[in-house]
């Protein structure tokens, strides 16, 4: 029987959203007010949204995990606290980008992104073969699910429309469309209407028709 995974979700979104940085910084003119304004608009999802990570993770998942199992958590938050001085300082530096950058400068940048880039992809695959089994050990699939619930209603909508838009074009077909009637099914009209138009444009055409049709929105 398939076990409800935590991570599976929000780590399908990371990965594209950092993927989707990482094209964006190899190509980017910086010189280029309008590719500038682009890159910088990418790189803020993808802070927005590896920040709200980190803190559910640490007051959520970690925290109940603890609770089950004394020092299950200690090795998660540790690269949690290496990797968010790096993410900090990228996000910064993006910030102050000018414009004026040498290409010595941009590559600089475009190597110690792809250096965090790397490690982020390891830590979050040591999270879904290593800490989530120890979820699926110590907590049943209604525990689970209700994590998820509490962790739903705790997110912001700006932020969960960010996280939608992210995670729904990065899963199959039918776990998205699951997704997206749970959410119709307690969401505001317009909310939903806001989620649909962000993944349309993550989404090619043929792609987002057979999910509206999946969602009888056809």
């Amino acid at each position: 029987m398939t076990r409800i995974r935590s991570f599976a979700a929000p780590h399908k979104g990371l990965r594209y959203v950092l993927a989707k940085f990482s094209f964006h910084l190899g190509y980017t003119e910086v010189a280029d007010a309008r590719q500038l304004a682009q890159l910088r608009q990418v790189g803020q999802e993808m802070f927005t949204l590896l920040n709200d990570h980190v803190h559910t993770e640490n007051e959520y998942t970690l925290k109940r995990l603890e609770e089950r199992l004394q020092g299950a958590s200690a090795h998660d938050k540790a690269d949690h606290e290496r990797l968010e001085i790096v993410q900090e300082s990228l996000a910064q530096r993006i910030r102050d980008f000018t414009g004026r950058e040498t290409a010595d400068d941009r590559h600089a940048f475009y190597l110690d992104f792809s250096s965090f880039h790397s490690k982020y992809l390891e830590h979050i695959f040591e999270e879904e073969t290593v800490t989530e089994h120890l979820l699926q050990l110590h907590f049943t699939d209604e525990e689970l699910v209700q994590h998820r619930i509490a962790i739903m209603q705790r997110v912001e909508f700006p932020v969960l429309l960010l996280w939608l838009k992210y995670i729904v074009p990065a899963q199959h077909e039918k776990e998205s469309a699951g997704m997206l009637a749970g959410f119709r099914s307690v969401a505001p009209k317009e909310a939903f209407e806001q989620v649909l138009a962000v993944v349309r444009e993550e989404m090619d055409a043929e792609r987002f028709r057979r999910l509206m049709c999946a969602l009888g929105q056809a």
